[in-house]
């Protein structure tokens, strides 16, 4: 019965999976019979899910496929980009590979190789000889050496050459590095980049650097030309004017040789200004550093400059730690200039007020003292777009201070180059319209005074010098000046010596050998043989023949003349008298002991020497007021001075005494009596003591000098 049912009725009866229900609703049963049974059911689910994948893998594909192209898109914009950054770069990168026959494969290049190479990236790789053929002649064949050794050596290559571009010449710098690949083949990574721009500020940079040095030492040539040029006439116009100072003159031609004596001095201070600007270029300028009382240098340099202060007014002091050492390690002479300048230049631009030296002790050890040296002014000071300017050469604060107070600009860059030398520095502080400070530290090791004998070198011993019972002893100048002749006799005779005079290297030379002289005085410059061959000539005669080797002083008007030259000692010209004892007495002090009362100056010099009028005084200092006031100031301190001298001499204090005759020179010399100044001077820098006779004719002198003074006072 149940086969006689409707199939269609019959199917729900039967139990069917799922899937055959969605097939039977997707494919309807019509048509079909109970005699023929229908397809298996797994059949239609393979069907099914094999339809799916089919869907699913084309999806897949479809959407791998639009990535893809998207990527390829993004990585062709990137590439672009990247091309049109390395367009404009100076910079080629490369991989090569190096086959072991020697070909070579550019498997990268990319930048502007038409710039550097004249040809585009794939014409390089097709033939990488055009890259050799681009570089210039004269490089090729070292570029090649370059490339092969670094071949051979798989290292590292760095190299510069010049290749033809588009553009013309351009300077090229190669950086590559090597790898060994999987079959041993060479394979090198690097870049060219284009430094023409580098190169060529380099070589105008060079070019201004040659400029300057020509330029540089142009100005040193000329500046030594110059000193020569010059230093001669003034040299011998100052002798001229040291002699006419020895004679007999009346007031106004007094007055006119003081007038030429200022301009001389003004006119020989620039030039030394000058030649010691050239001097503090060089490098191996030497330092003369000997024990130094830093105290007297400030009462010598107070005593200079105080008429000056005085006569403008200005008052002029001094303050001193009292921790500062008695005696410390400096080149005086270059000290003095350094404190002359700074002194000099605070009197010069100060109208009222005062102006100070103060020296603090900023550190003190077992070997050193620091010392902190100010100078303060209440002068017009300097702008502080200024104050680093001033220490160039030839450079002043502005051209209103050039006009009104004249001067060449260098004192103070000479100044700073000068305390740097020192191990020191130089500093400034400065408001304009107030005033100004300039402090110099310097680091000065401790010292002993020198002993009062010369230390000698090796040579065998001199003869003693004598001038009593034996033959008179002979010195020999070899100088072609006559004025320098002239003076040099004229000083030398004075010491009671006999003097031998040669014009020229040669005939020194055989005065030398013949006349045997305790003492040689020689120039720089002469003609035929100079002083510096004259020189070398006794010393190698001297060292063949086992000889004594006589003392030298050689004399040079050019700062660091004879330098090297085996000399004893240098005097720098111009000469004075006082130098000139002073160098004998360093190389044969025996001299000026044989010599007695010779080398010391007269204590009865002419009355009319120390004769002052206060009409002069009052025209030499600017009113007869201000005249009154340093005589009155002189003759307090010197009353003060005479009687410290006395207790100094009693009990035999012969270095404060001498310091004392020191401090007397500077005040009379401060108002015109230079001939007494000079005598002072030479007392107190004398090696012998004075003896009493010449102490109570120097006393008397002083105190005929200090009623003169009271005299004027009361007028």
């Amino acid at each position: 019965m149940a086969h006689d049912k409707d199939p269609q009725l019959a199917l729900p009866t039967a139990p069917v999976c799922p899937a055959v229900v969605v097939a039977t609703q997707a494919y309807p049963l019509e048509g079909w019979s109970l005699s023929e049974p229908p397809a298996a059911p797994g059949m239609v689910t393979v069907v099914g899910f094999l339809l799916l994948a089919f869907v699913a893998i084309g999806l897949v594909h479809l959407n791998g496929y639009w990535k893809l192209r998207r990527e390829i898109r993004l990585r062709r914009e990137l590439q672009r980009r990247i091309d049109e950054v390395s367009d404009n770069l100076p910079v080629v990168v490369f991989q090569a590979r190096r086959e072991r026959d020697g070909r070579i494969h550019l498997e990268l290049l990319a930048g502007d190789t038409p710039q550097l190479f004249s040809a585009a990236p794939r014409e390089l790789k097709a033939d990488p000889s055009r890259i050799l053929a681009a570089i210039c002649l004269p490089d090729r064949t070292r570029v090649l050496t370059g490339l092969m050794r670094a071949v051979r050596r798989i290292c590292p290559v760095s190299l510069q050459f010049t290749t033809q571009g588009v553009r013309g010449m351009r300077c090229i710098s190669m950086h590559a590095w090597p790898t060994l690949g999987p079959a041993n083949e060479q394979r090198w990574t690097g870049y060219w980049m284009d430094v023409s721009e580098e190169r060529a500020r380099e070589q105008a940079i060079a070019r201004a650097h040659a400029r300057t040095e020509a330029e540089v030492e142009g100005r040193g040539r000329l500046i030594a030309t110059l000193g020569t040029g010059i230093s001669g006439p003034m040299h011998a116009l100052l002798q001229r004017m040291a002699m006419l100072r020895g004679g007999e003159l009346d007031a106004h031609q007094r007055a006119a040789l003081d007038s030429l004596e200022d301009a001389s001095v003004m006119l020989a201070r620039i030039l030394e200004d000058v030649l010691a600007l050239s001097a503090t270029e060089d490098a191996d300028m030497a330092l003369d550093s000997t024990p130094v009382d830093l105290r007297a240098v400030l009462d010598s340099m107070q005593q200079l400059l105080q008429p000056v202060a005085v006569g403008k007014g200005l008052k002029l002091g001094q303050r001193v730690d009292p921790r500062l050492a008695r005696w410390l390690q400096v080149d005086g002479t270059r000290l003095r200039q350094i404190l002359f300048n700074l002194v000099g230049n605070a009197i010069k631009f100060t109208e009222h007020g005062d102006v100070s030296m103060q020296v603090h002790v900023v550190d003190d050890t077992m070997e050193i003292q620091r010392l902190r040296i100010e100078v303060h002014d209440t002068g017009i000071g300097i702008a502080a777009e200024r104050q680093q300017a001033i220490f160039e050469p030839f450079a002043q604060a502005d051209t209103f201070t050039a006009r009104r107070y004249g001067g060449t600009g260098l004192g103070l860059g000479i100044c700073r180059r000068l305390v740097h030398r020192m191990g020191g520095s130089l500093q400034l502080r400065s408001v304009p319209g107030e005033g100004t400070v300039f402090a110099v530290e310097l680091p000065l090791p401790h010292a002993m005074p020198d002993p009062p004998a010369v230390d000698r070198d090796s040579r065998p011993p001199l003869p003693p010098a004598s001038v009593a019972g034996g033959a008179v002893p002979r010195v020999l100048v070899a100088e072609d000046h006559p004025t320098q002749q002239l003076l040099m006799q004229w000083w030398l005779r004075g010491l009671g010596v006999e003097v031998d005079v040669a014009g020229d290297g040669e005939q020194a030379l055989a005065l030398w050998r013949h006349g045997h002289p305790v003492l040689v005085f020689t120039d720089d410059q002469m003609p035929g043989l100079g002083g510096r061959e004259l020189v070398h000539a006794i010393r190698e005669e001297e060292r063949g023949e086992n000889r004594a080797g006589v003392p030298i002083i050689g004399m040079s008007a050019e700062v660091g003349g004879m330098r090297g030259v085996p000399l004893d000692h240098l005097l720098a010209k111009p000469i004075s008298r006082r130098t000139l004892i002073e160098a004998i007495g360093r190389v044969r002090p025996d001299l000026l002991d044989a010599a007695g009362n010779a080398c010391v100056p007269g204590m009865a010099a002419p009355a009319q020497e120390d004769v002052l009028s206060l009409a002069g005084l009052g025209e030499r200092f600017g009113s007869v007021d201000i005249a009154r006031e340093l005589v009155h100031s002189l003759r307090t301190s010197m009353d003060d001075d005479l009687q410290a001298l006395r207790r100094e001499w009693d009990d035999d204090e012969l270095a404060a005494a001498a310091r004392r005759l020191h401090r007397l020179a500077g005040g009379v010399g401060s108002i015109g009596l230079h001939a007494l100044a000079m005598t002072l001077r030479e007392l107190s820098e004398a090696r012998a003591p004075l003896d009493a006779a010449r102490r109570d004719a120097l006393q008397v002198r002083l105190q005929r000098l200090v009623q003169h003074l009271r005299e004027l006072e009361a007028a």
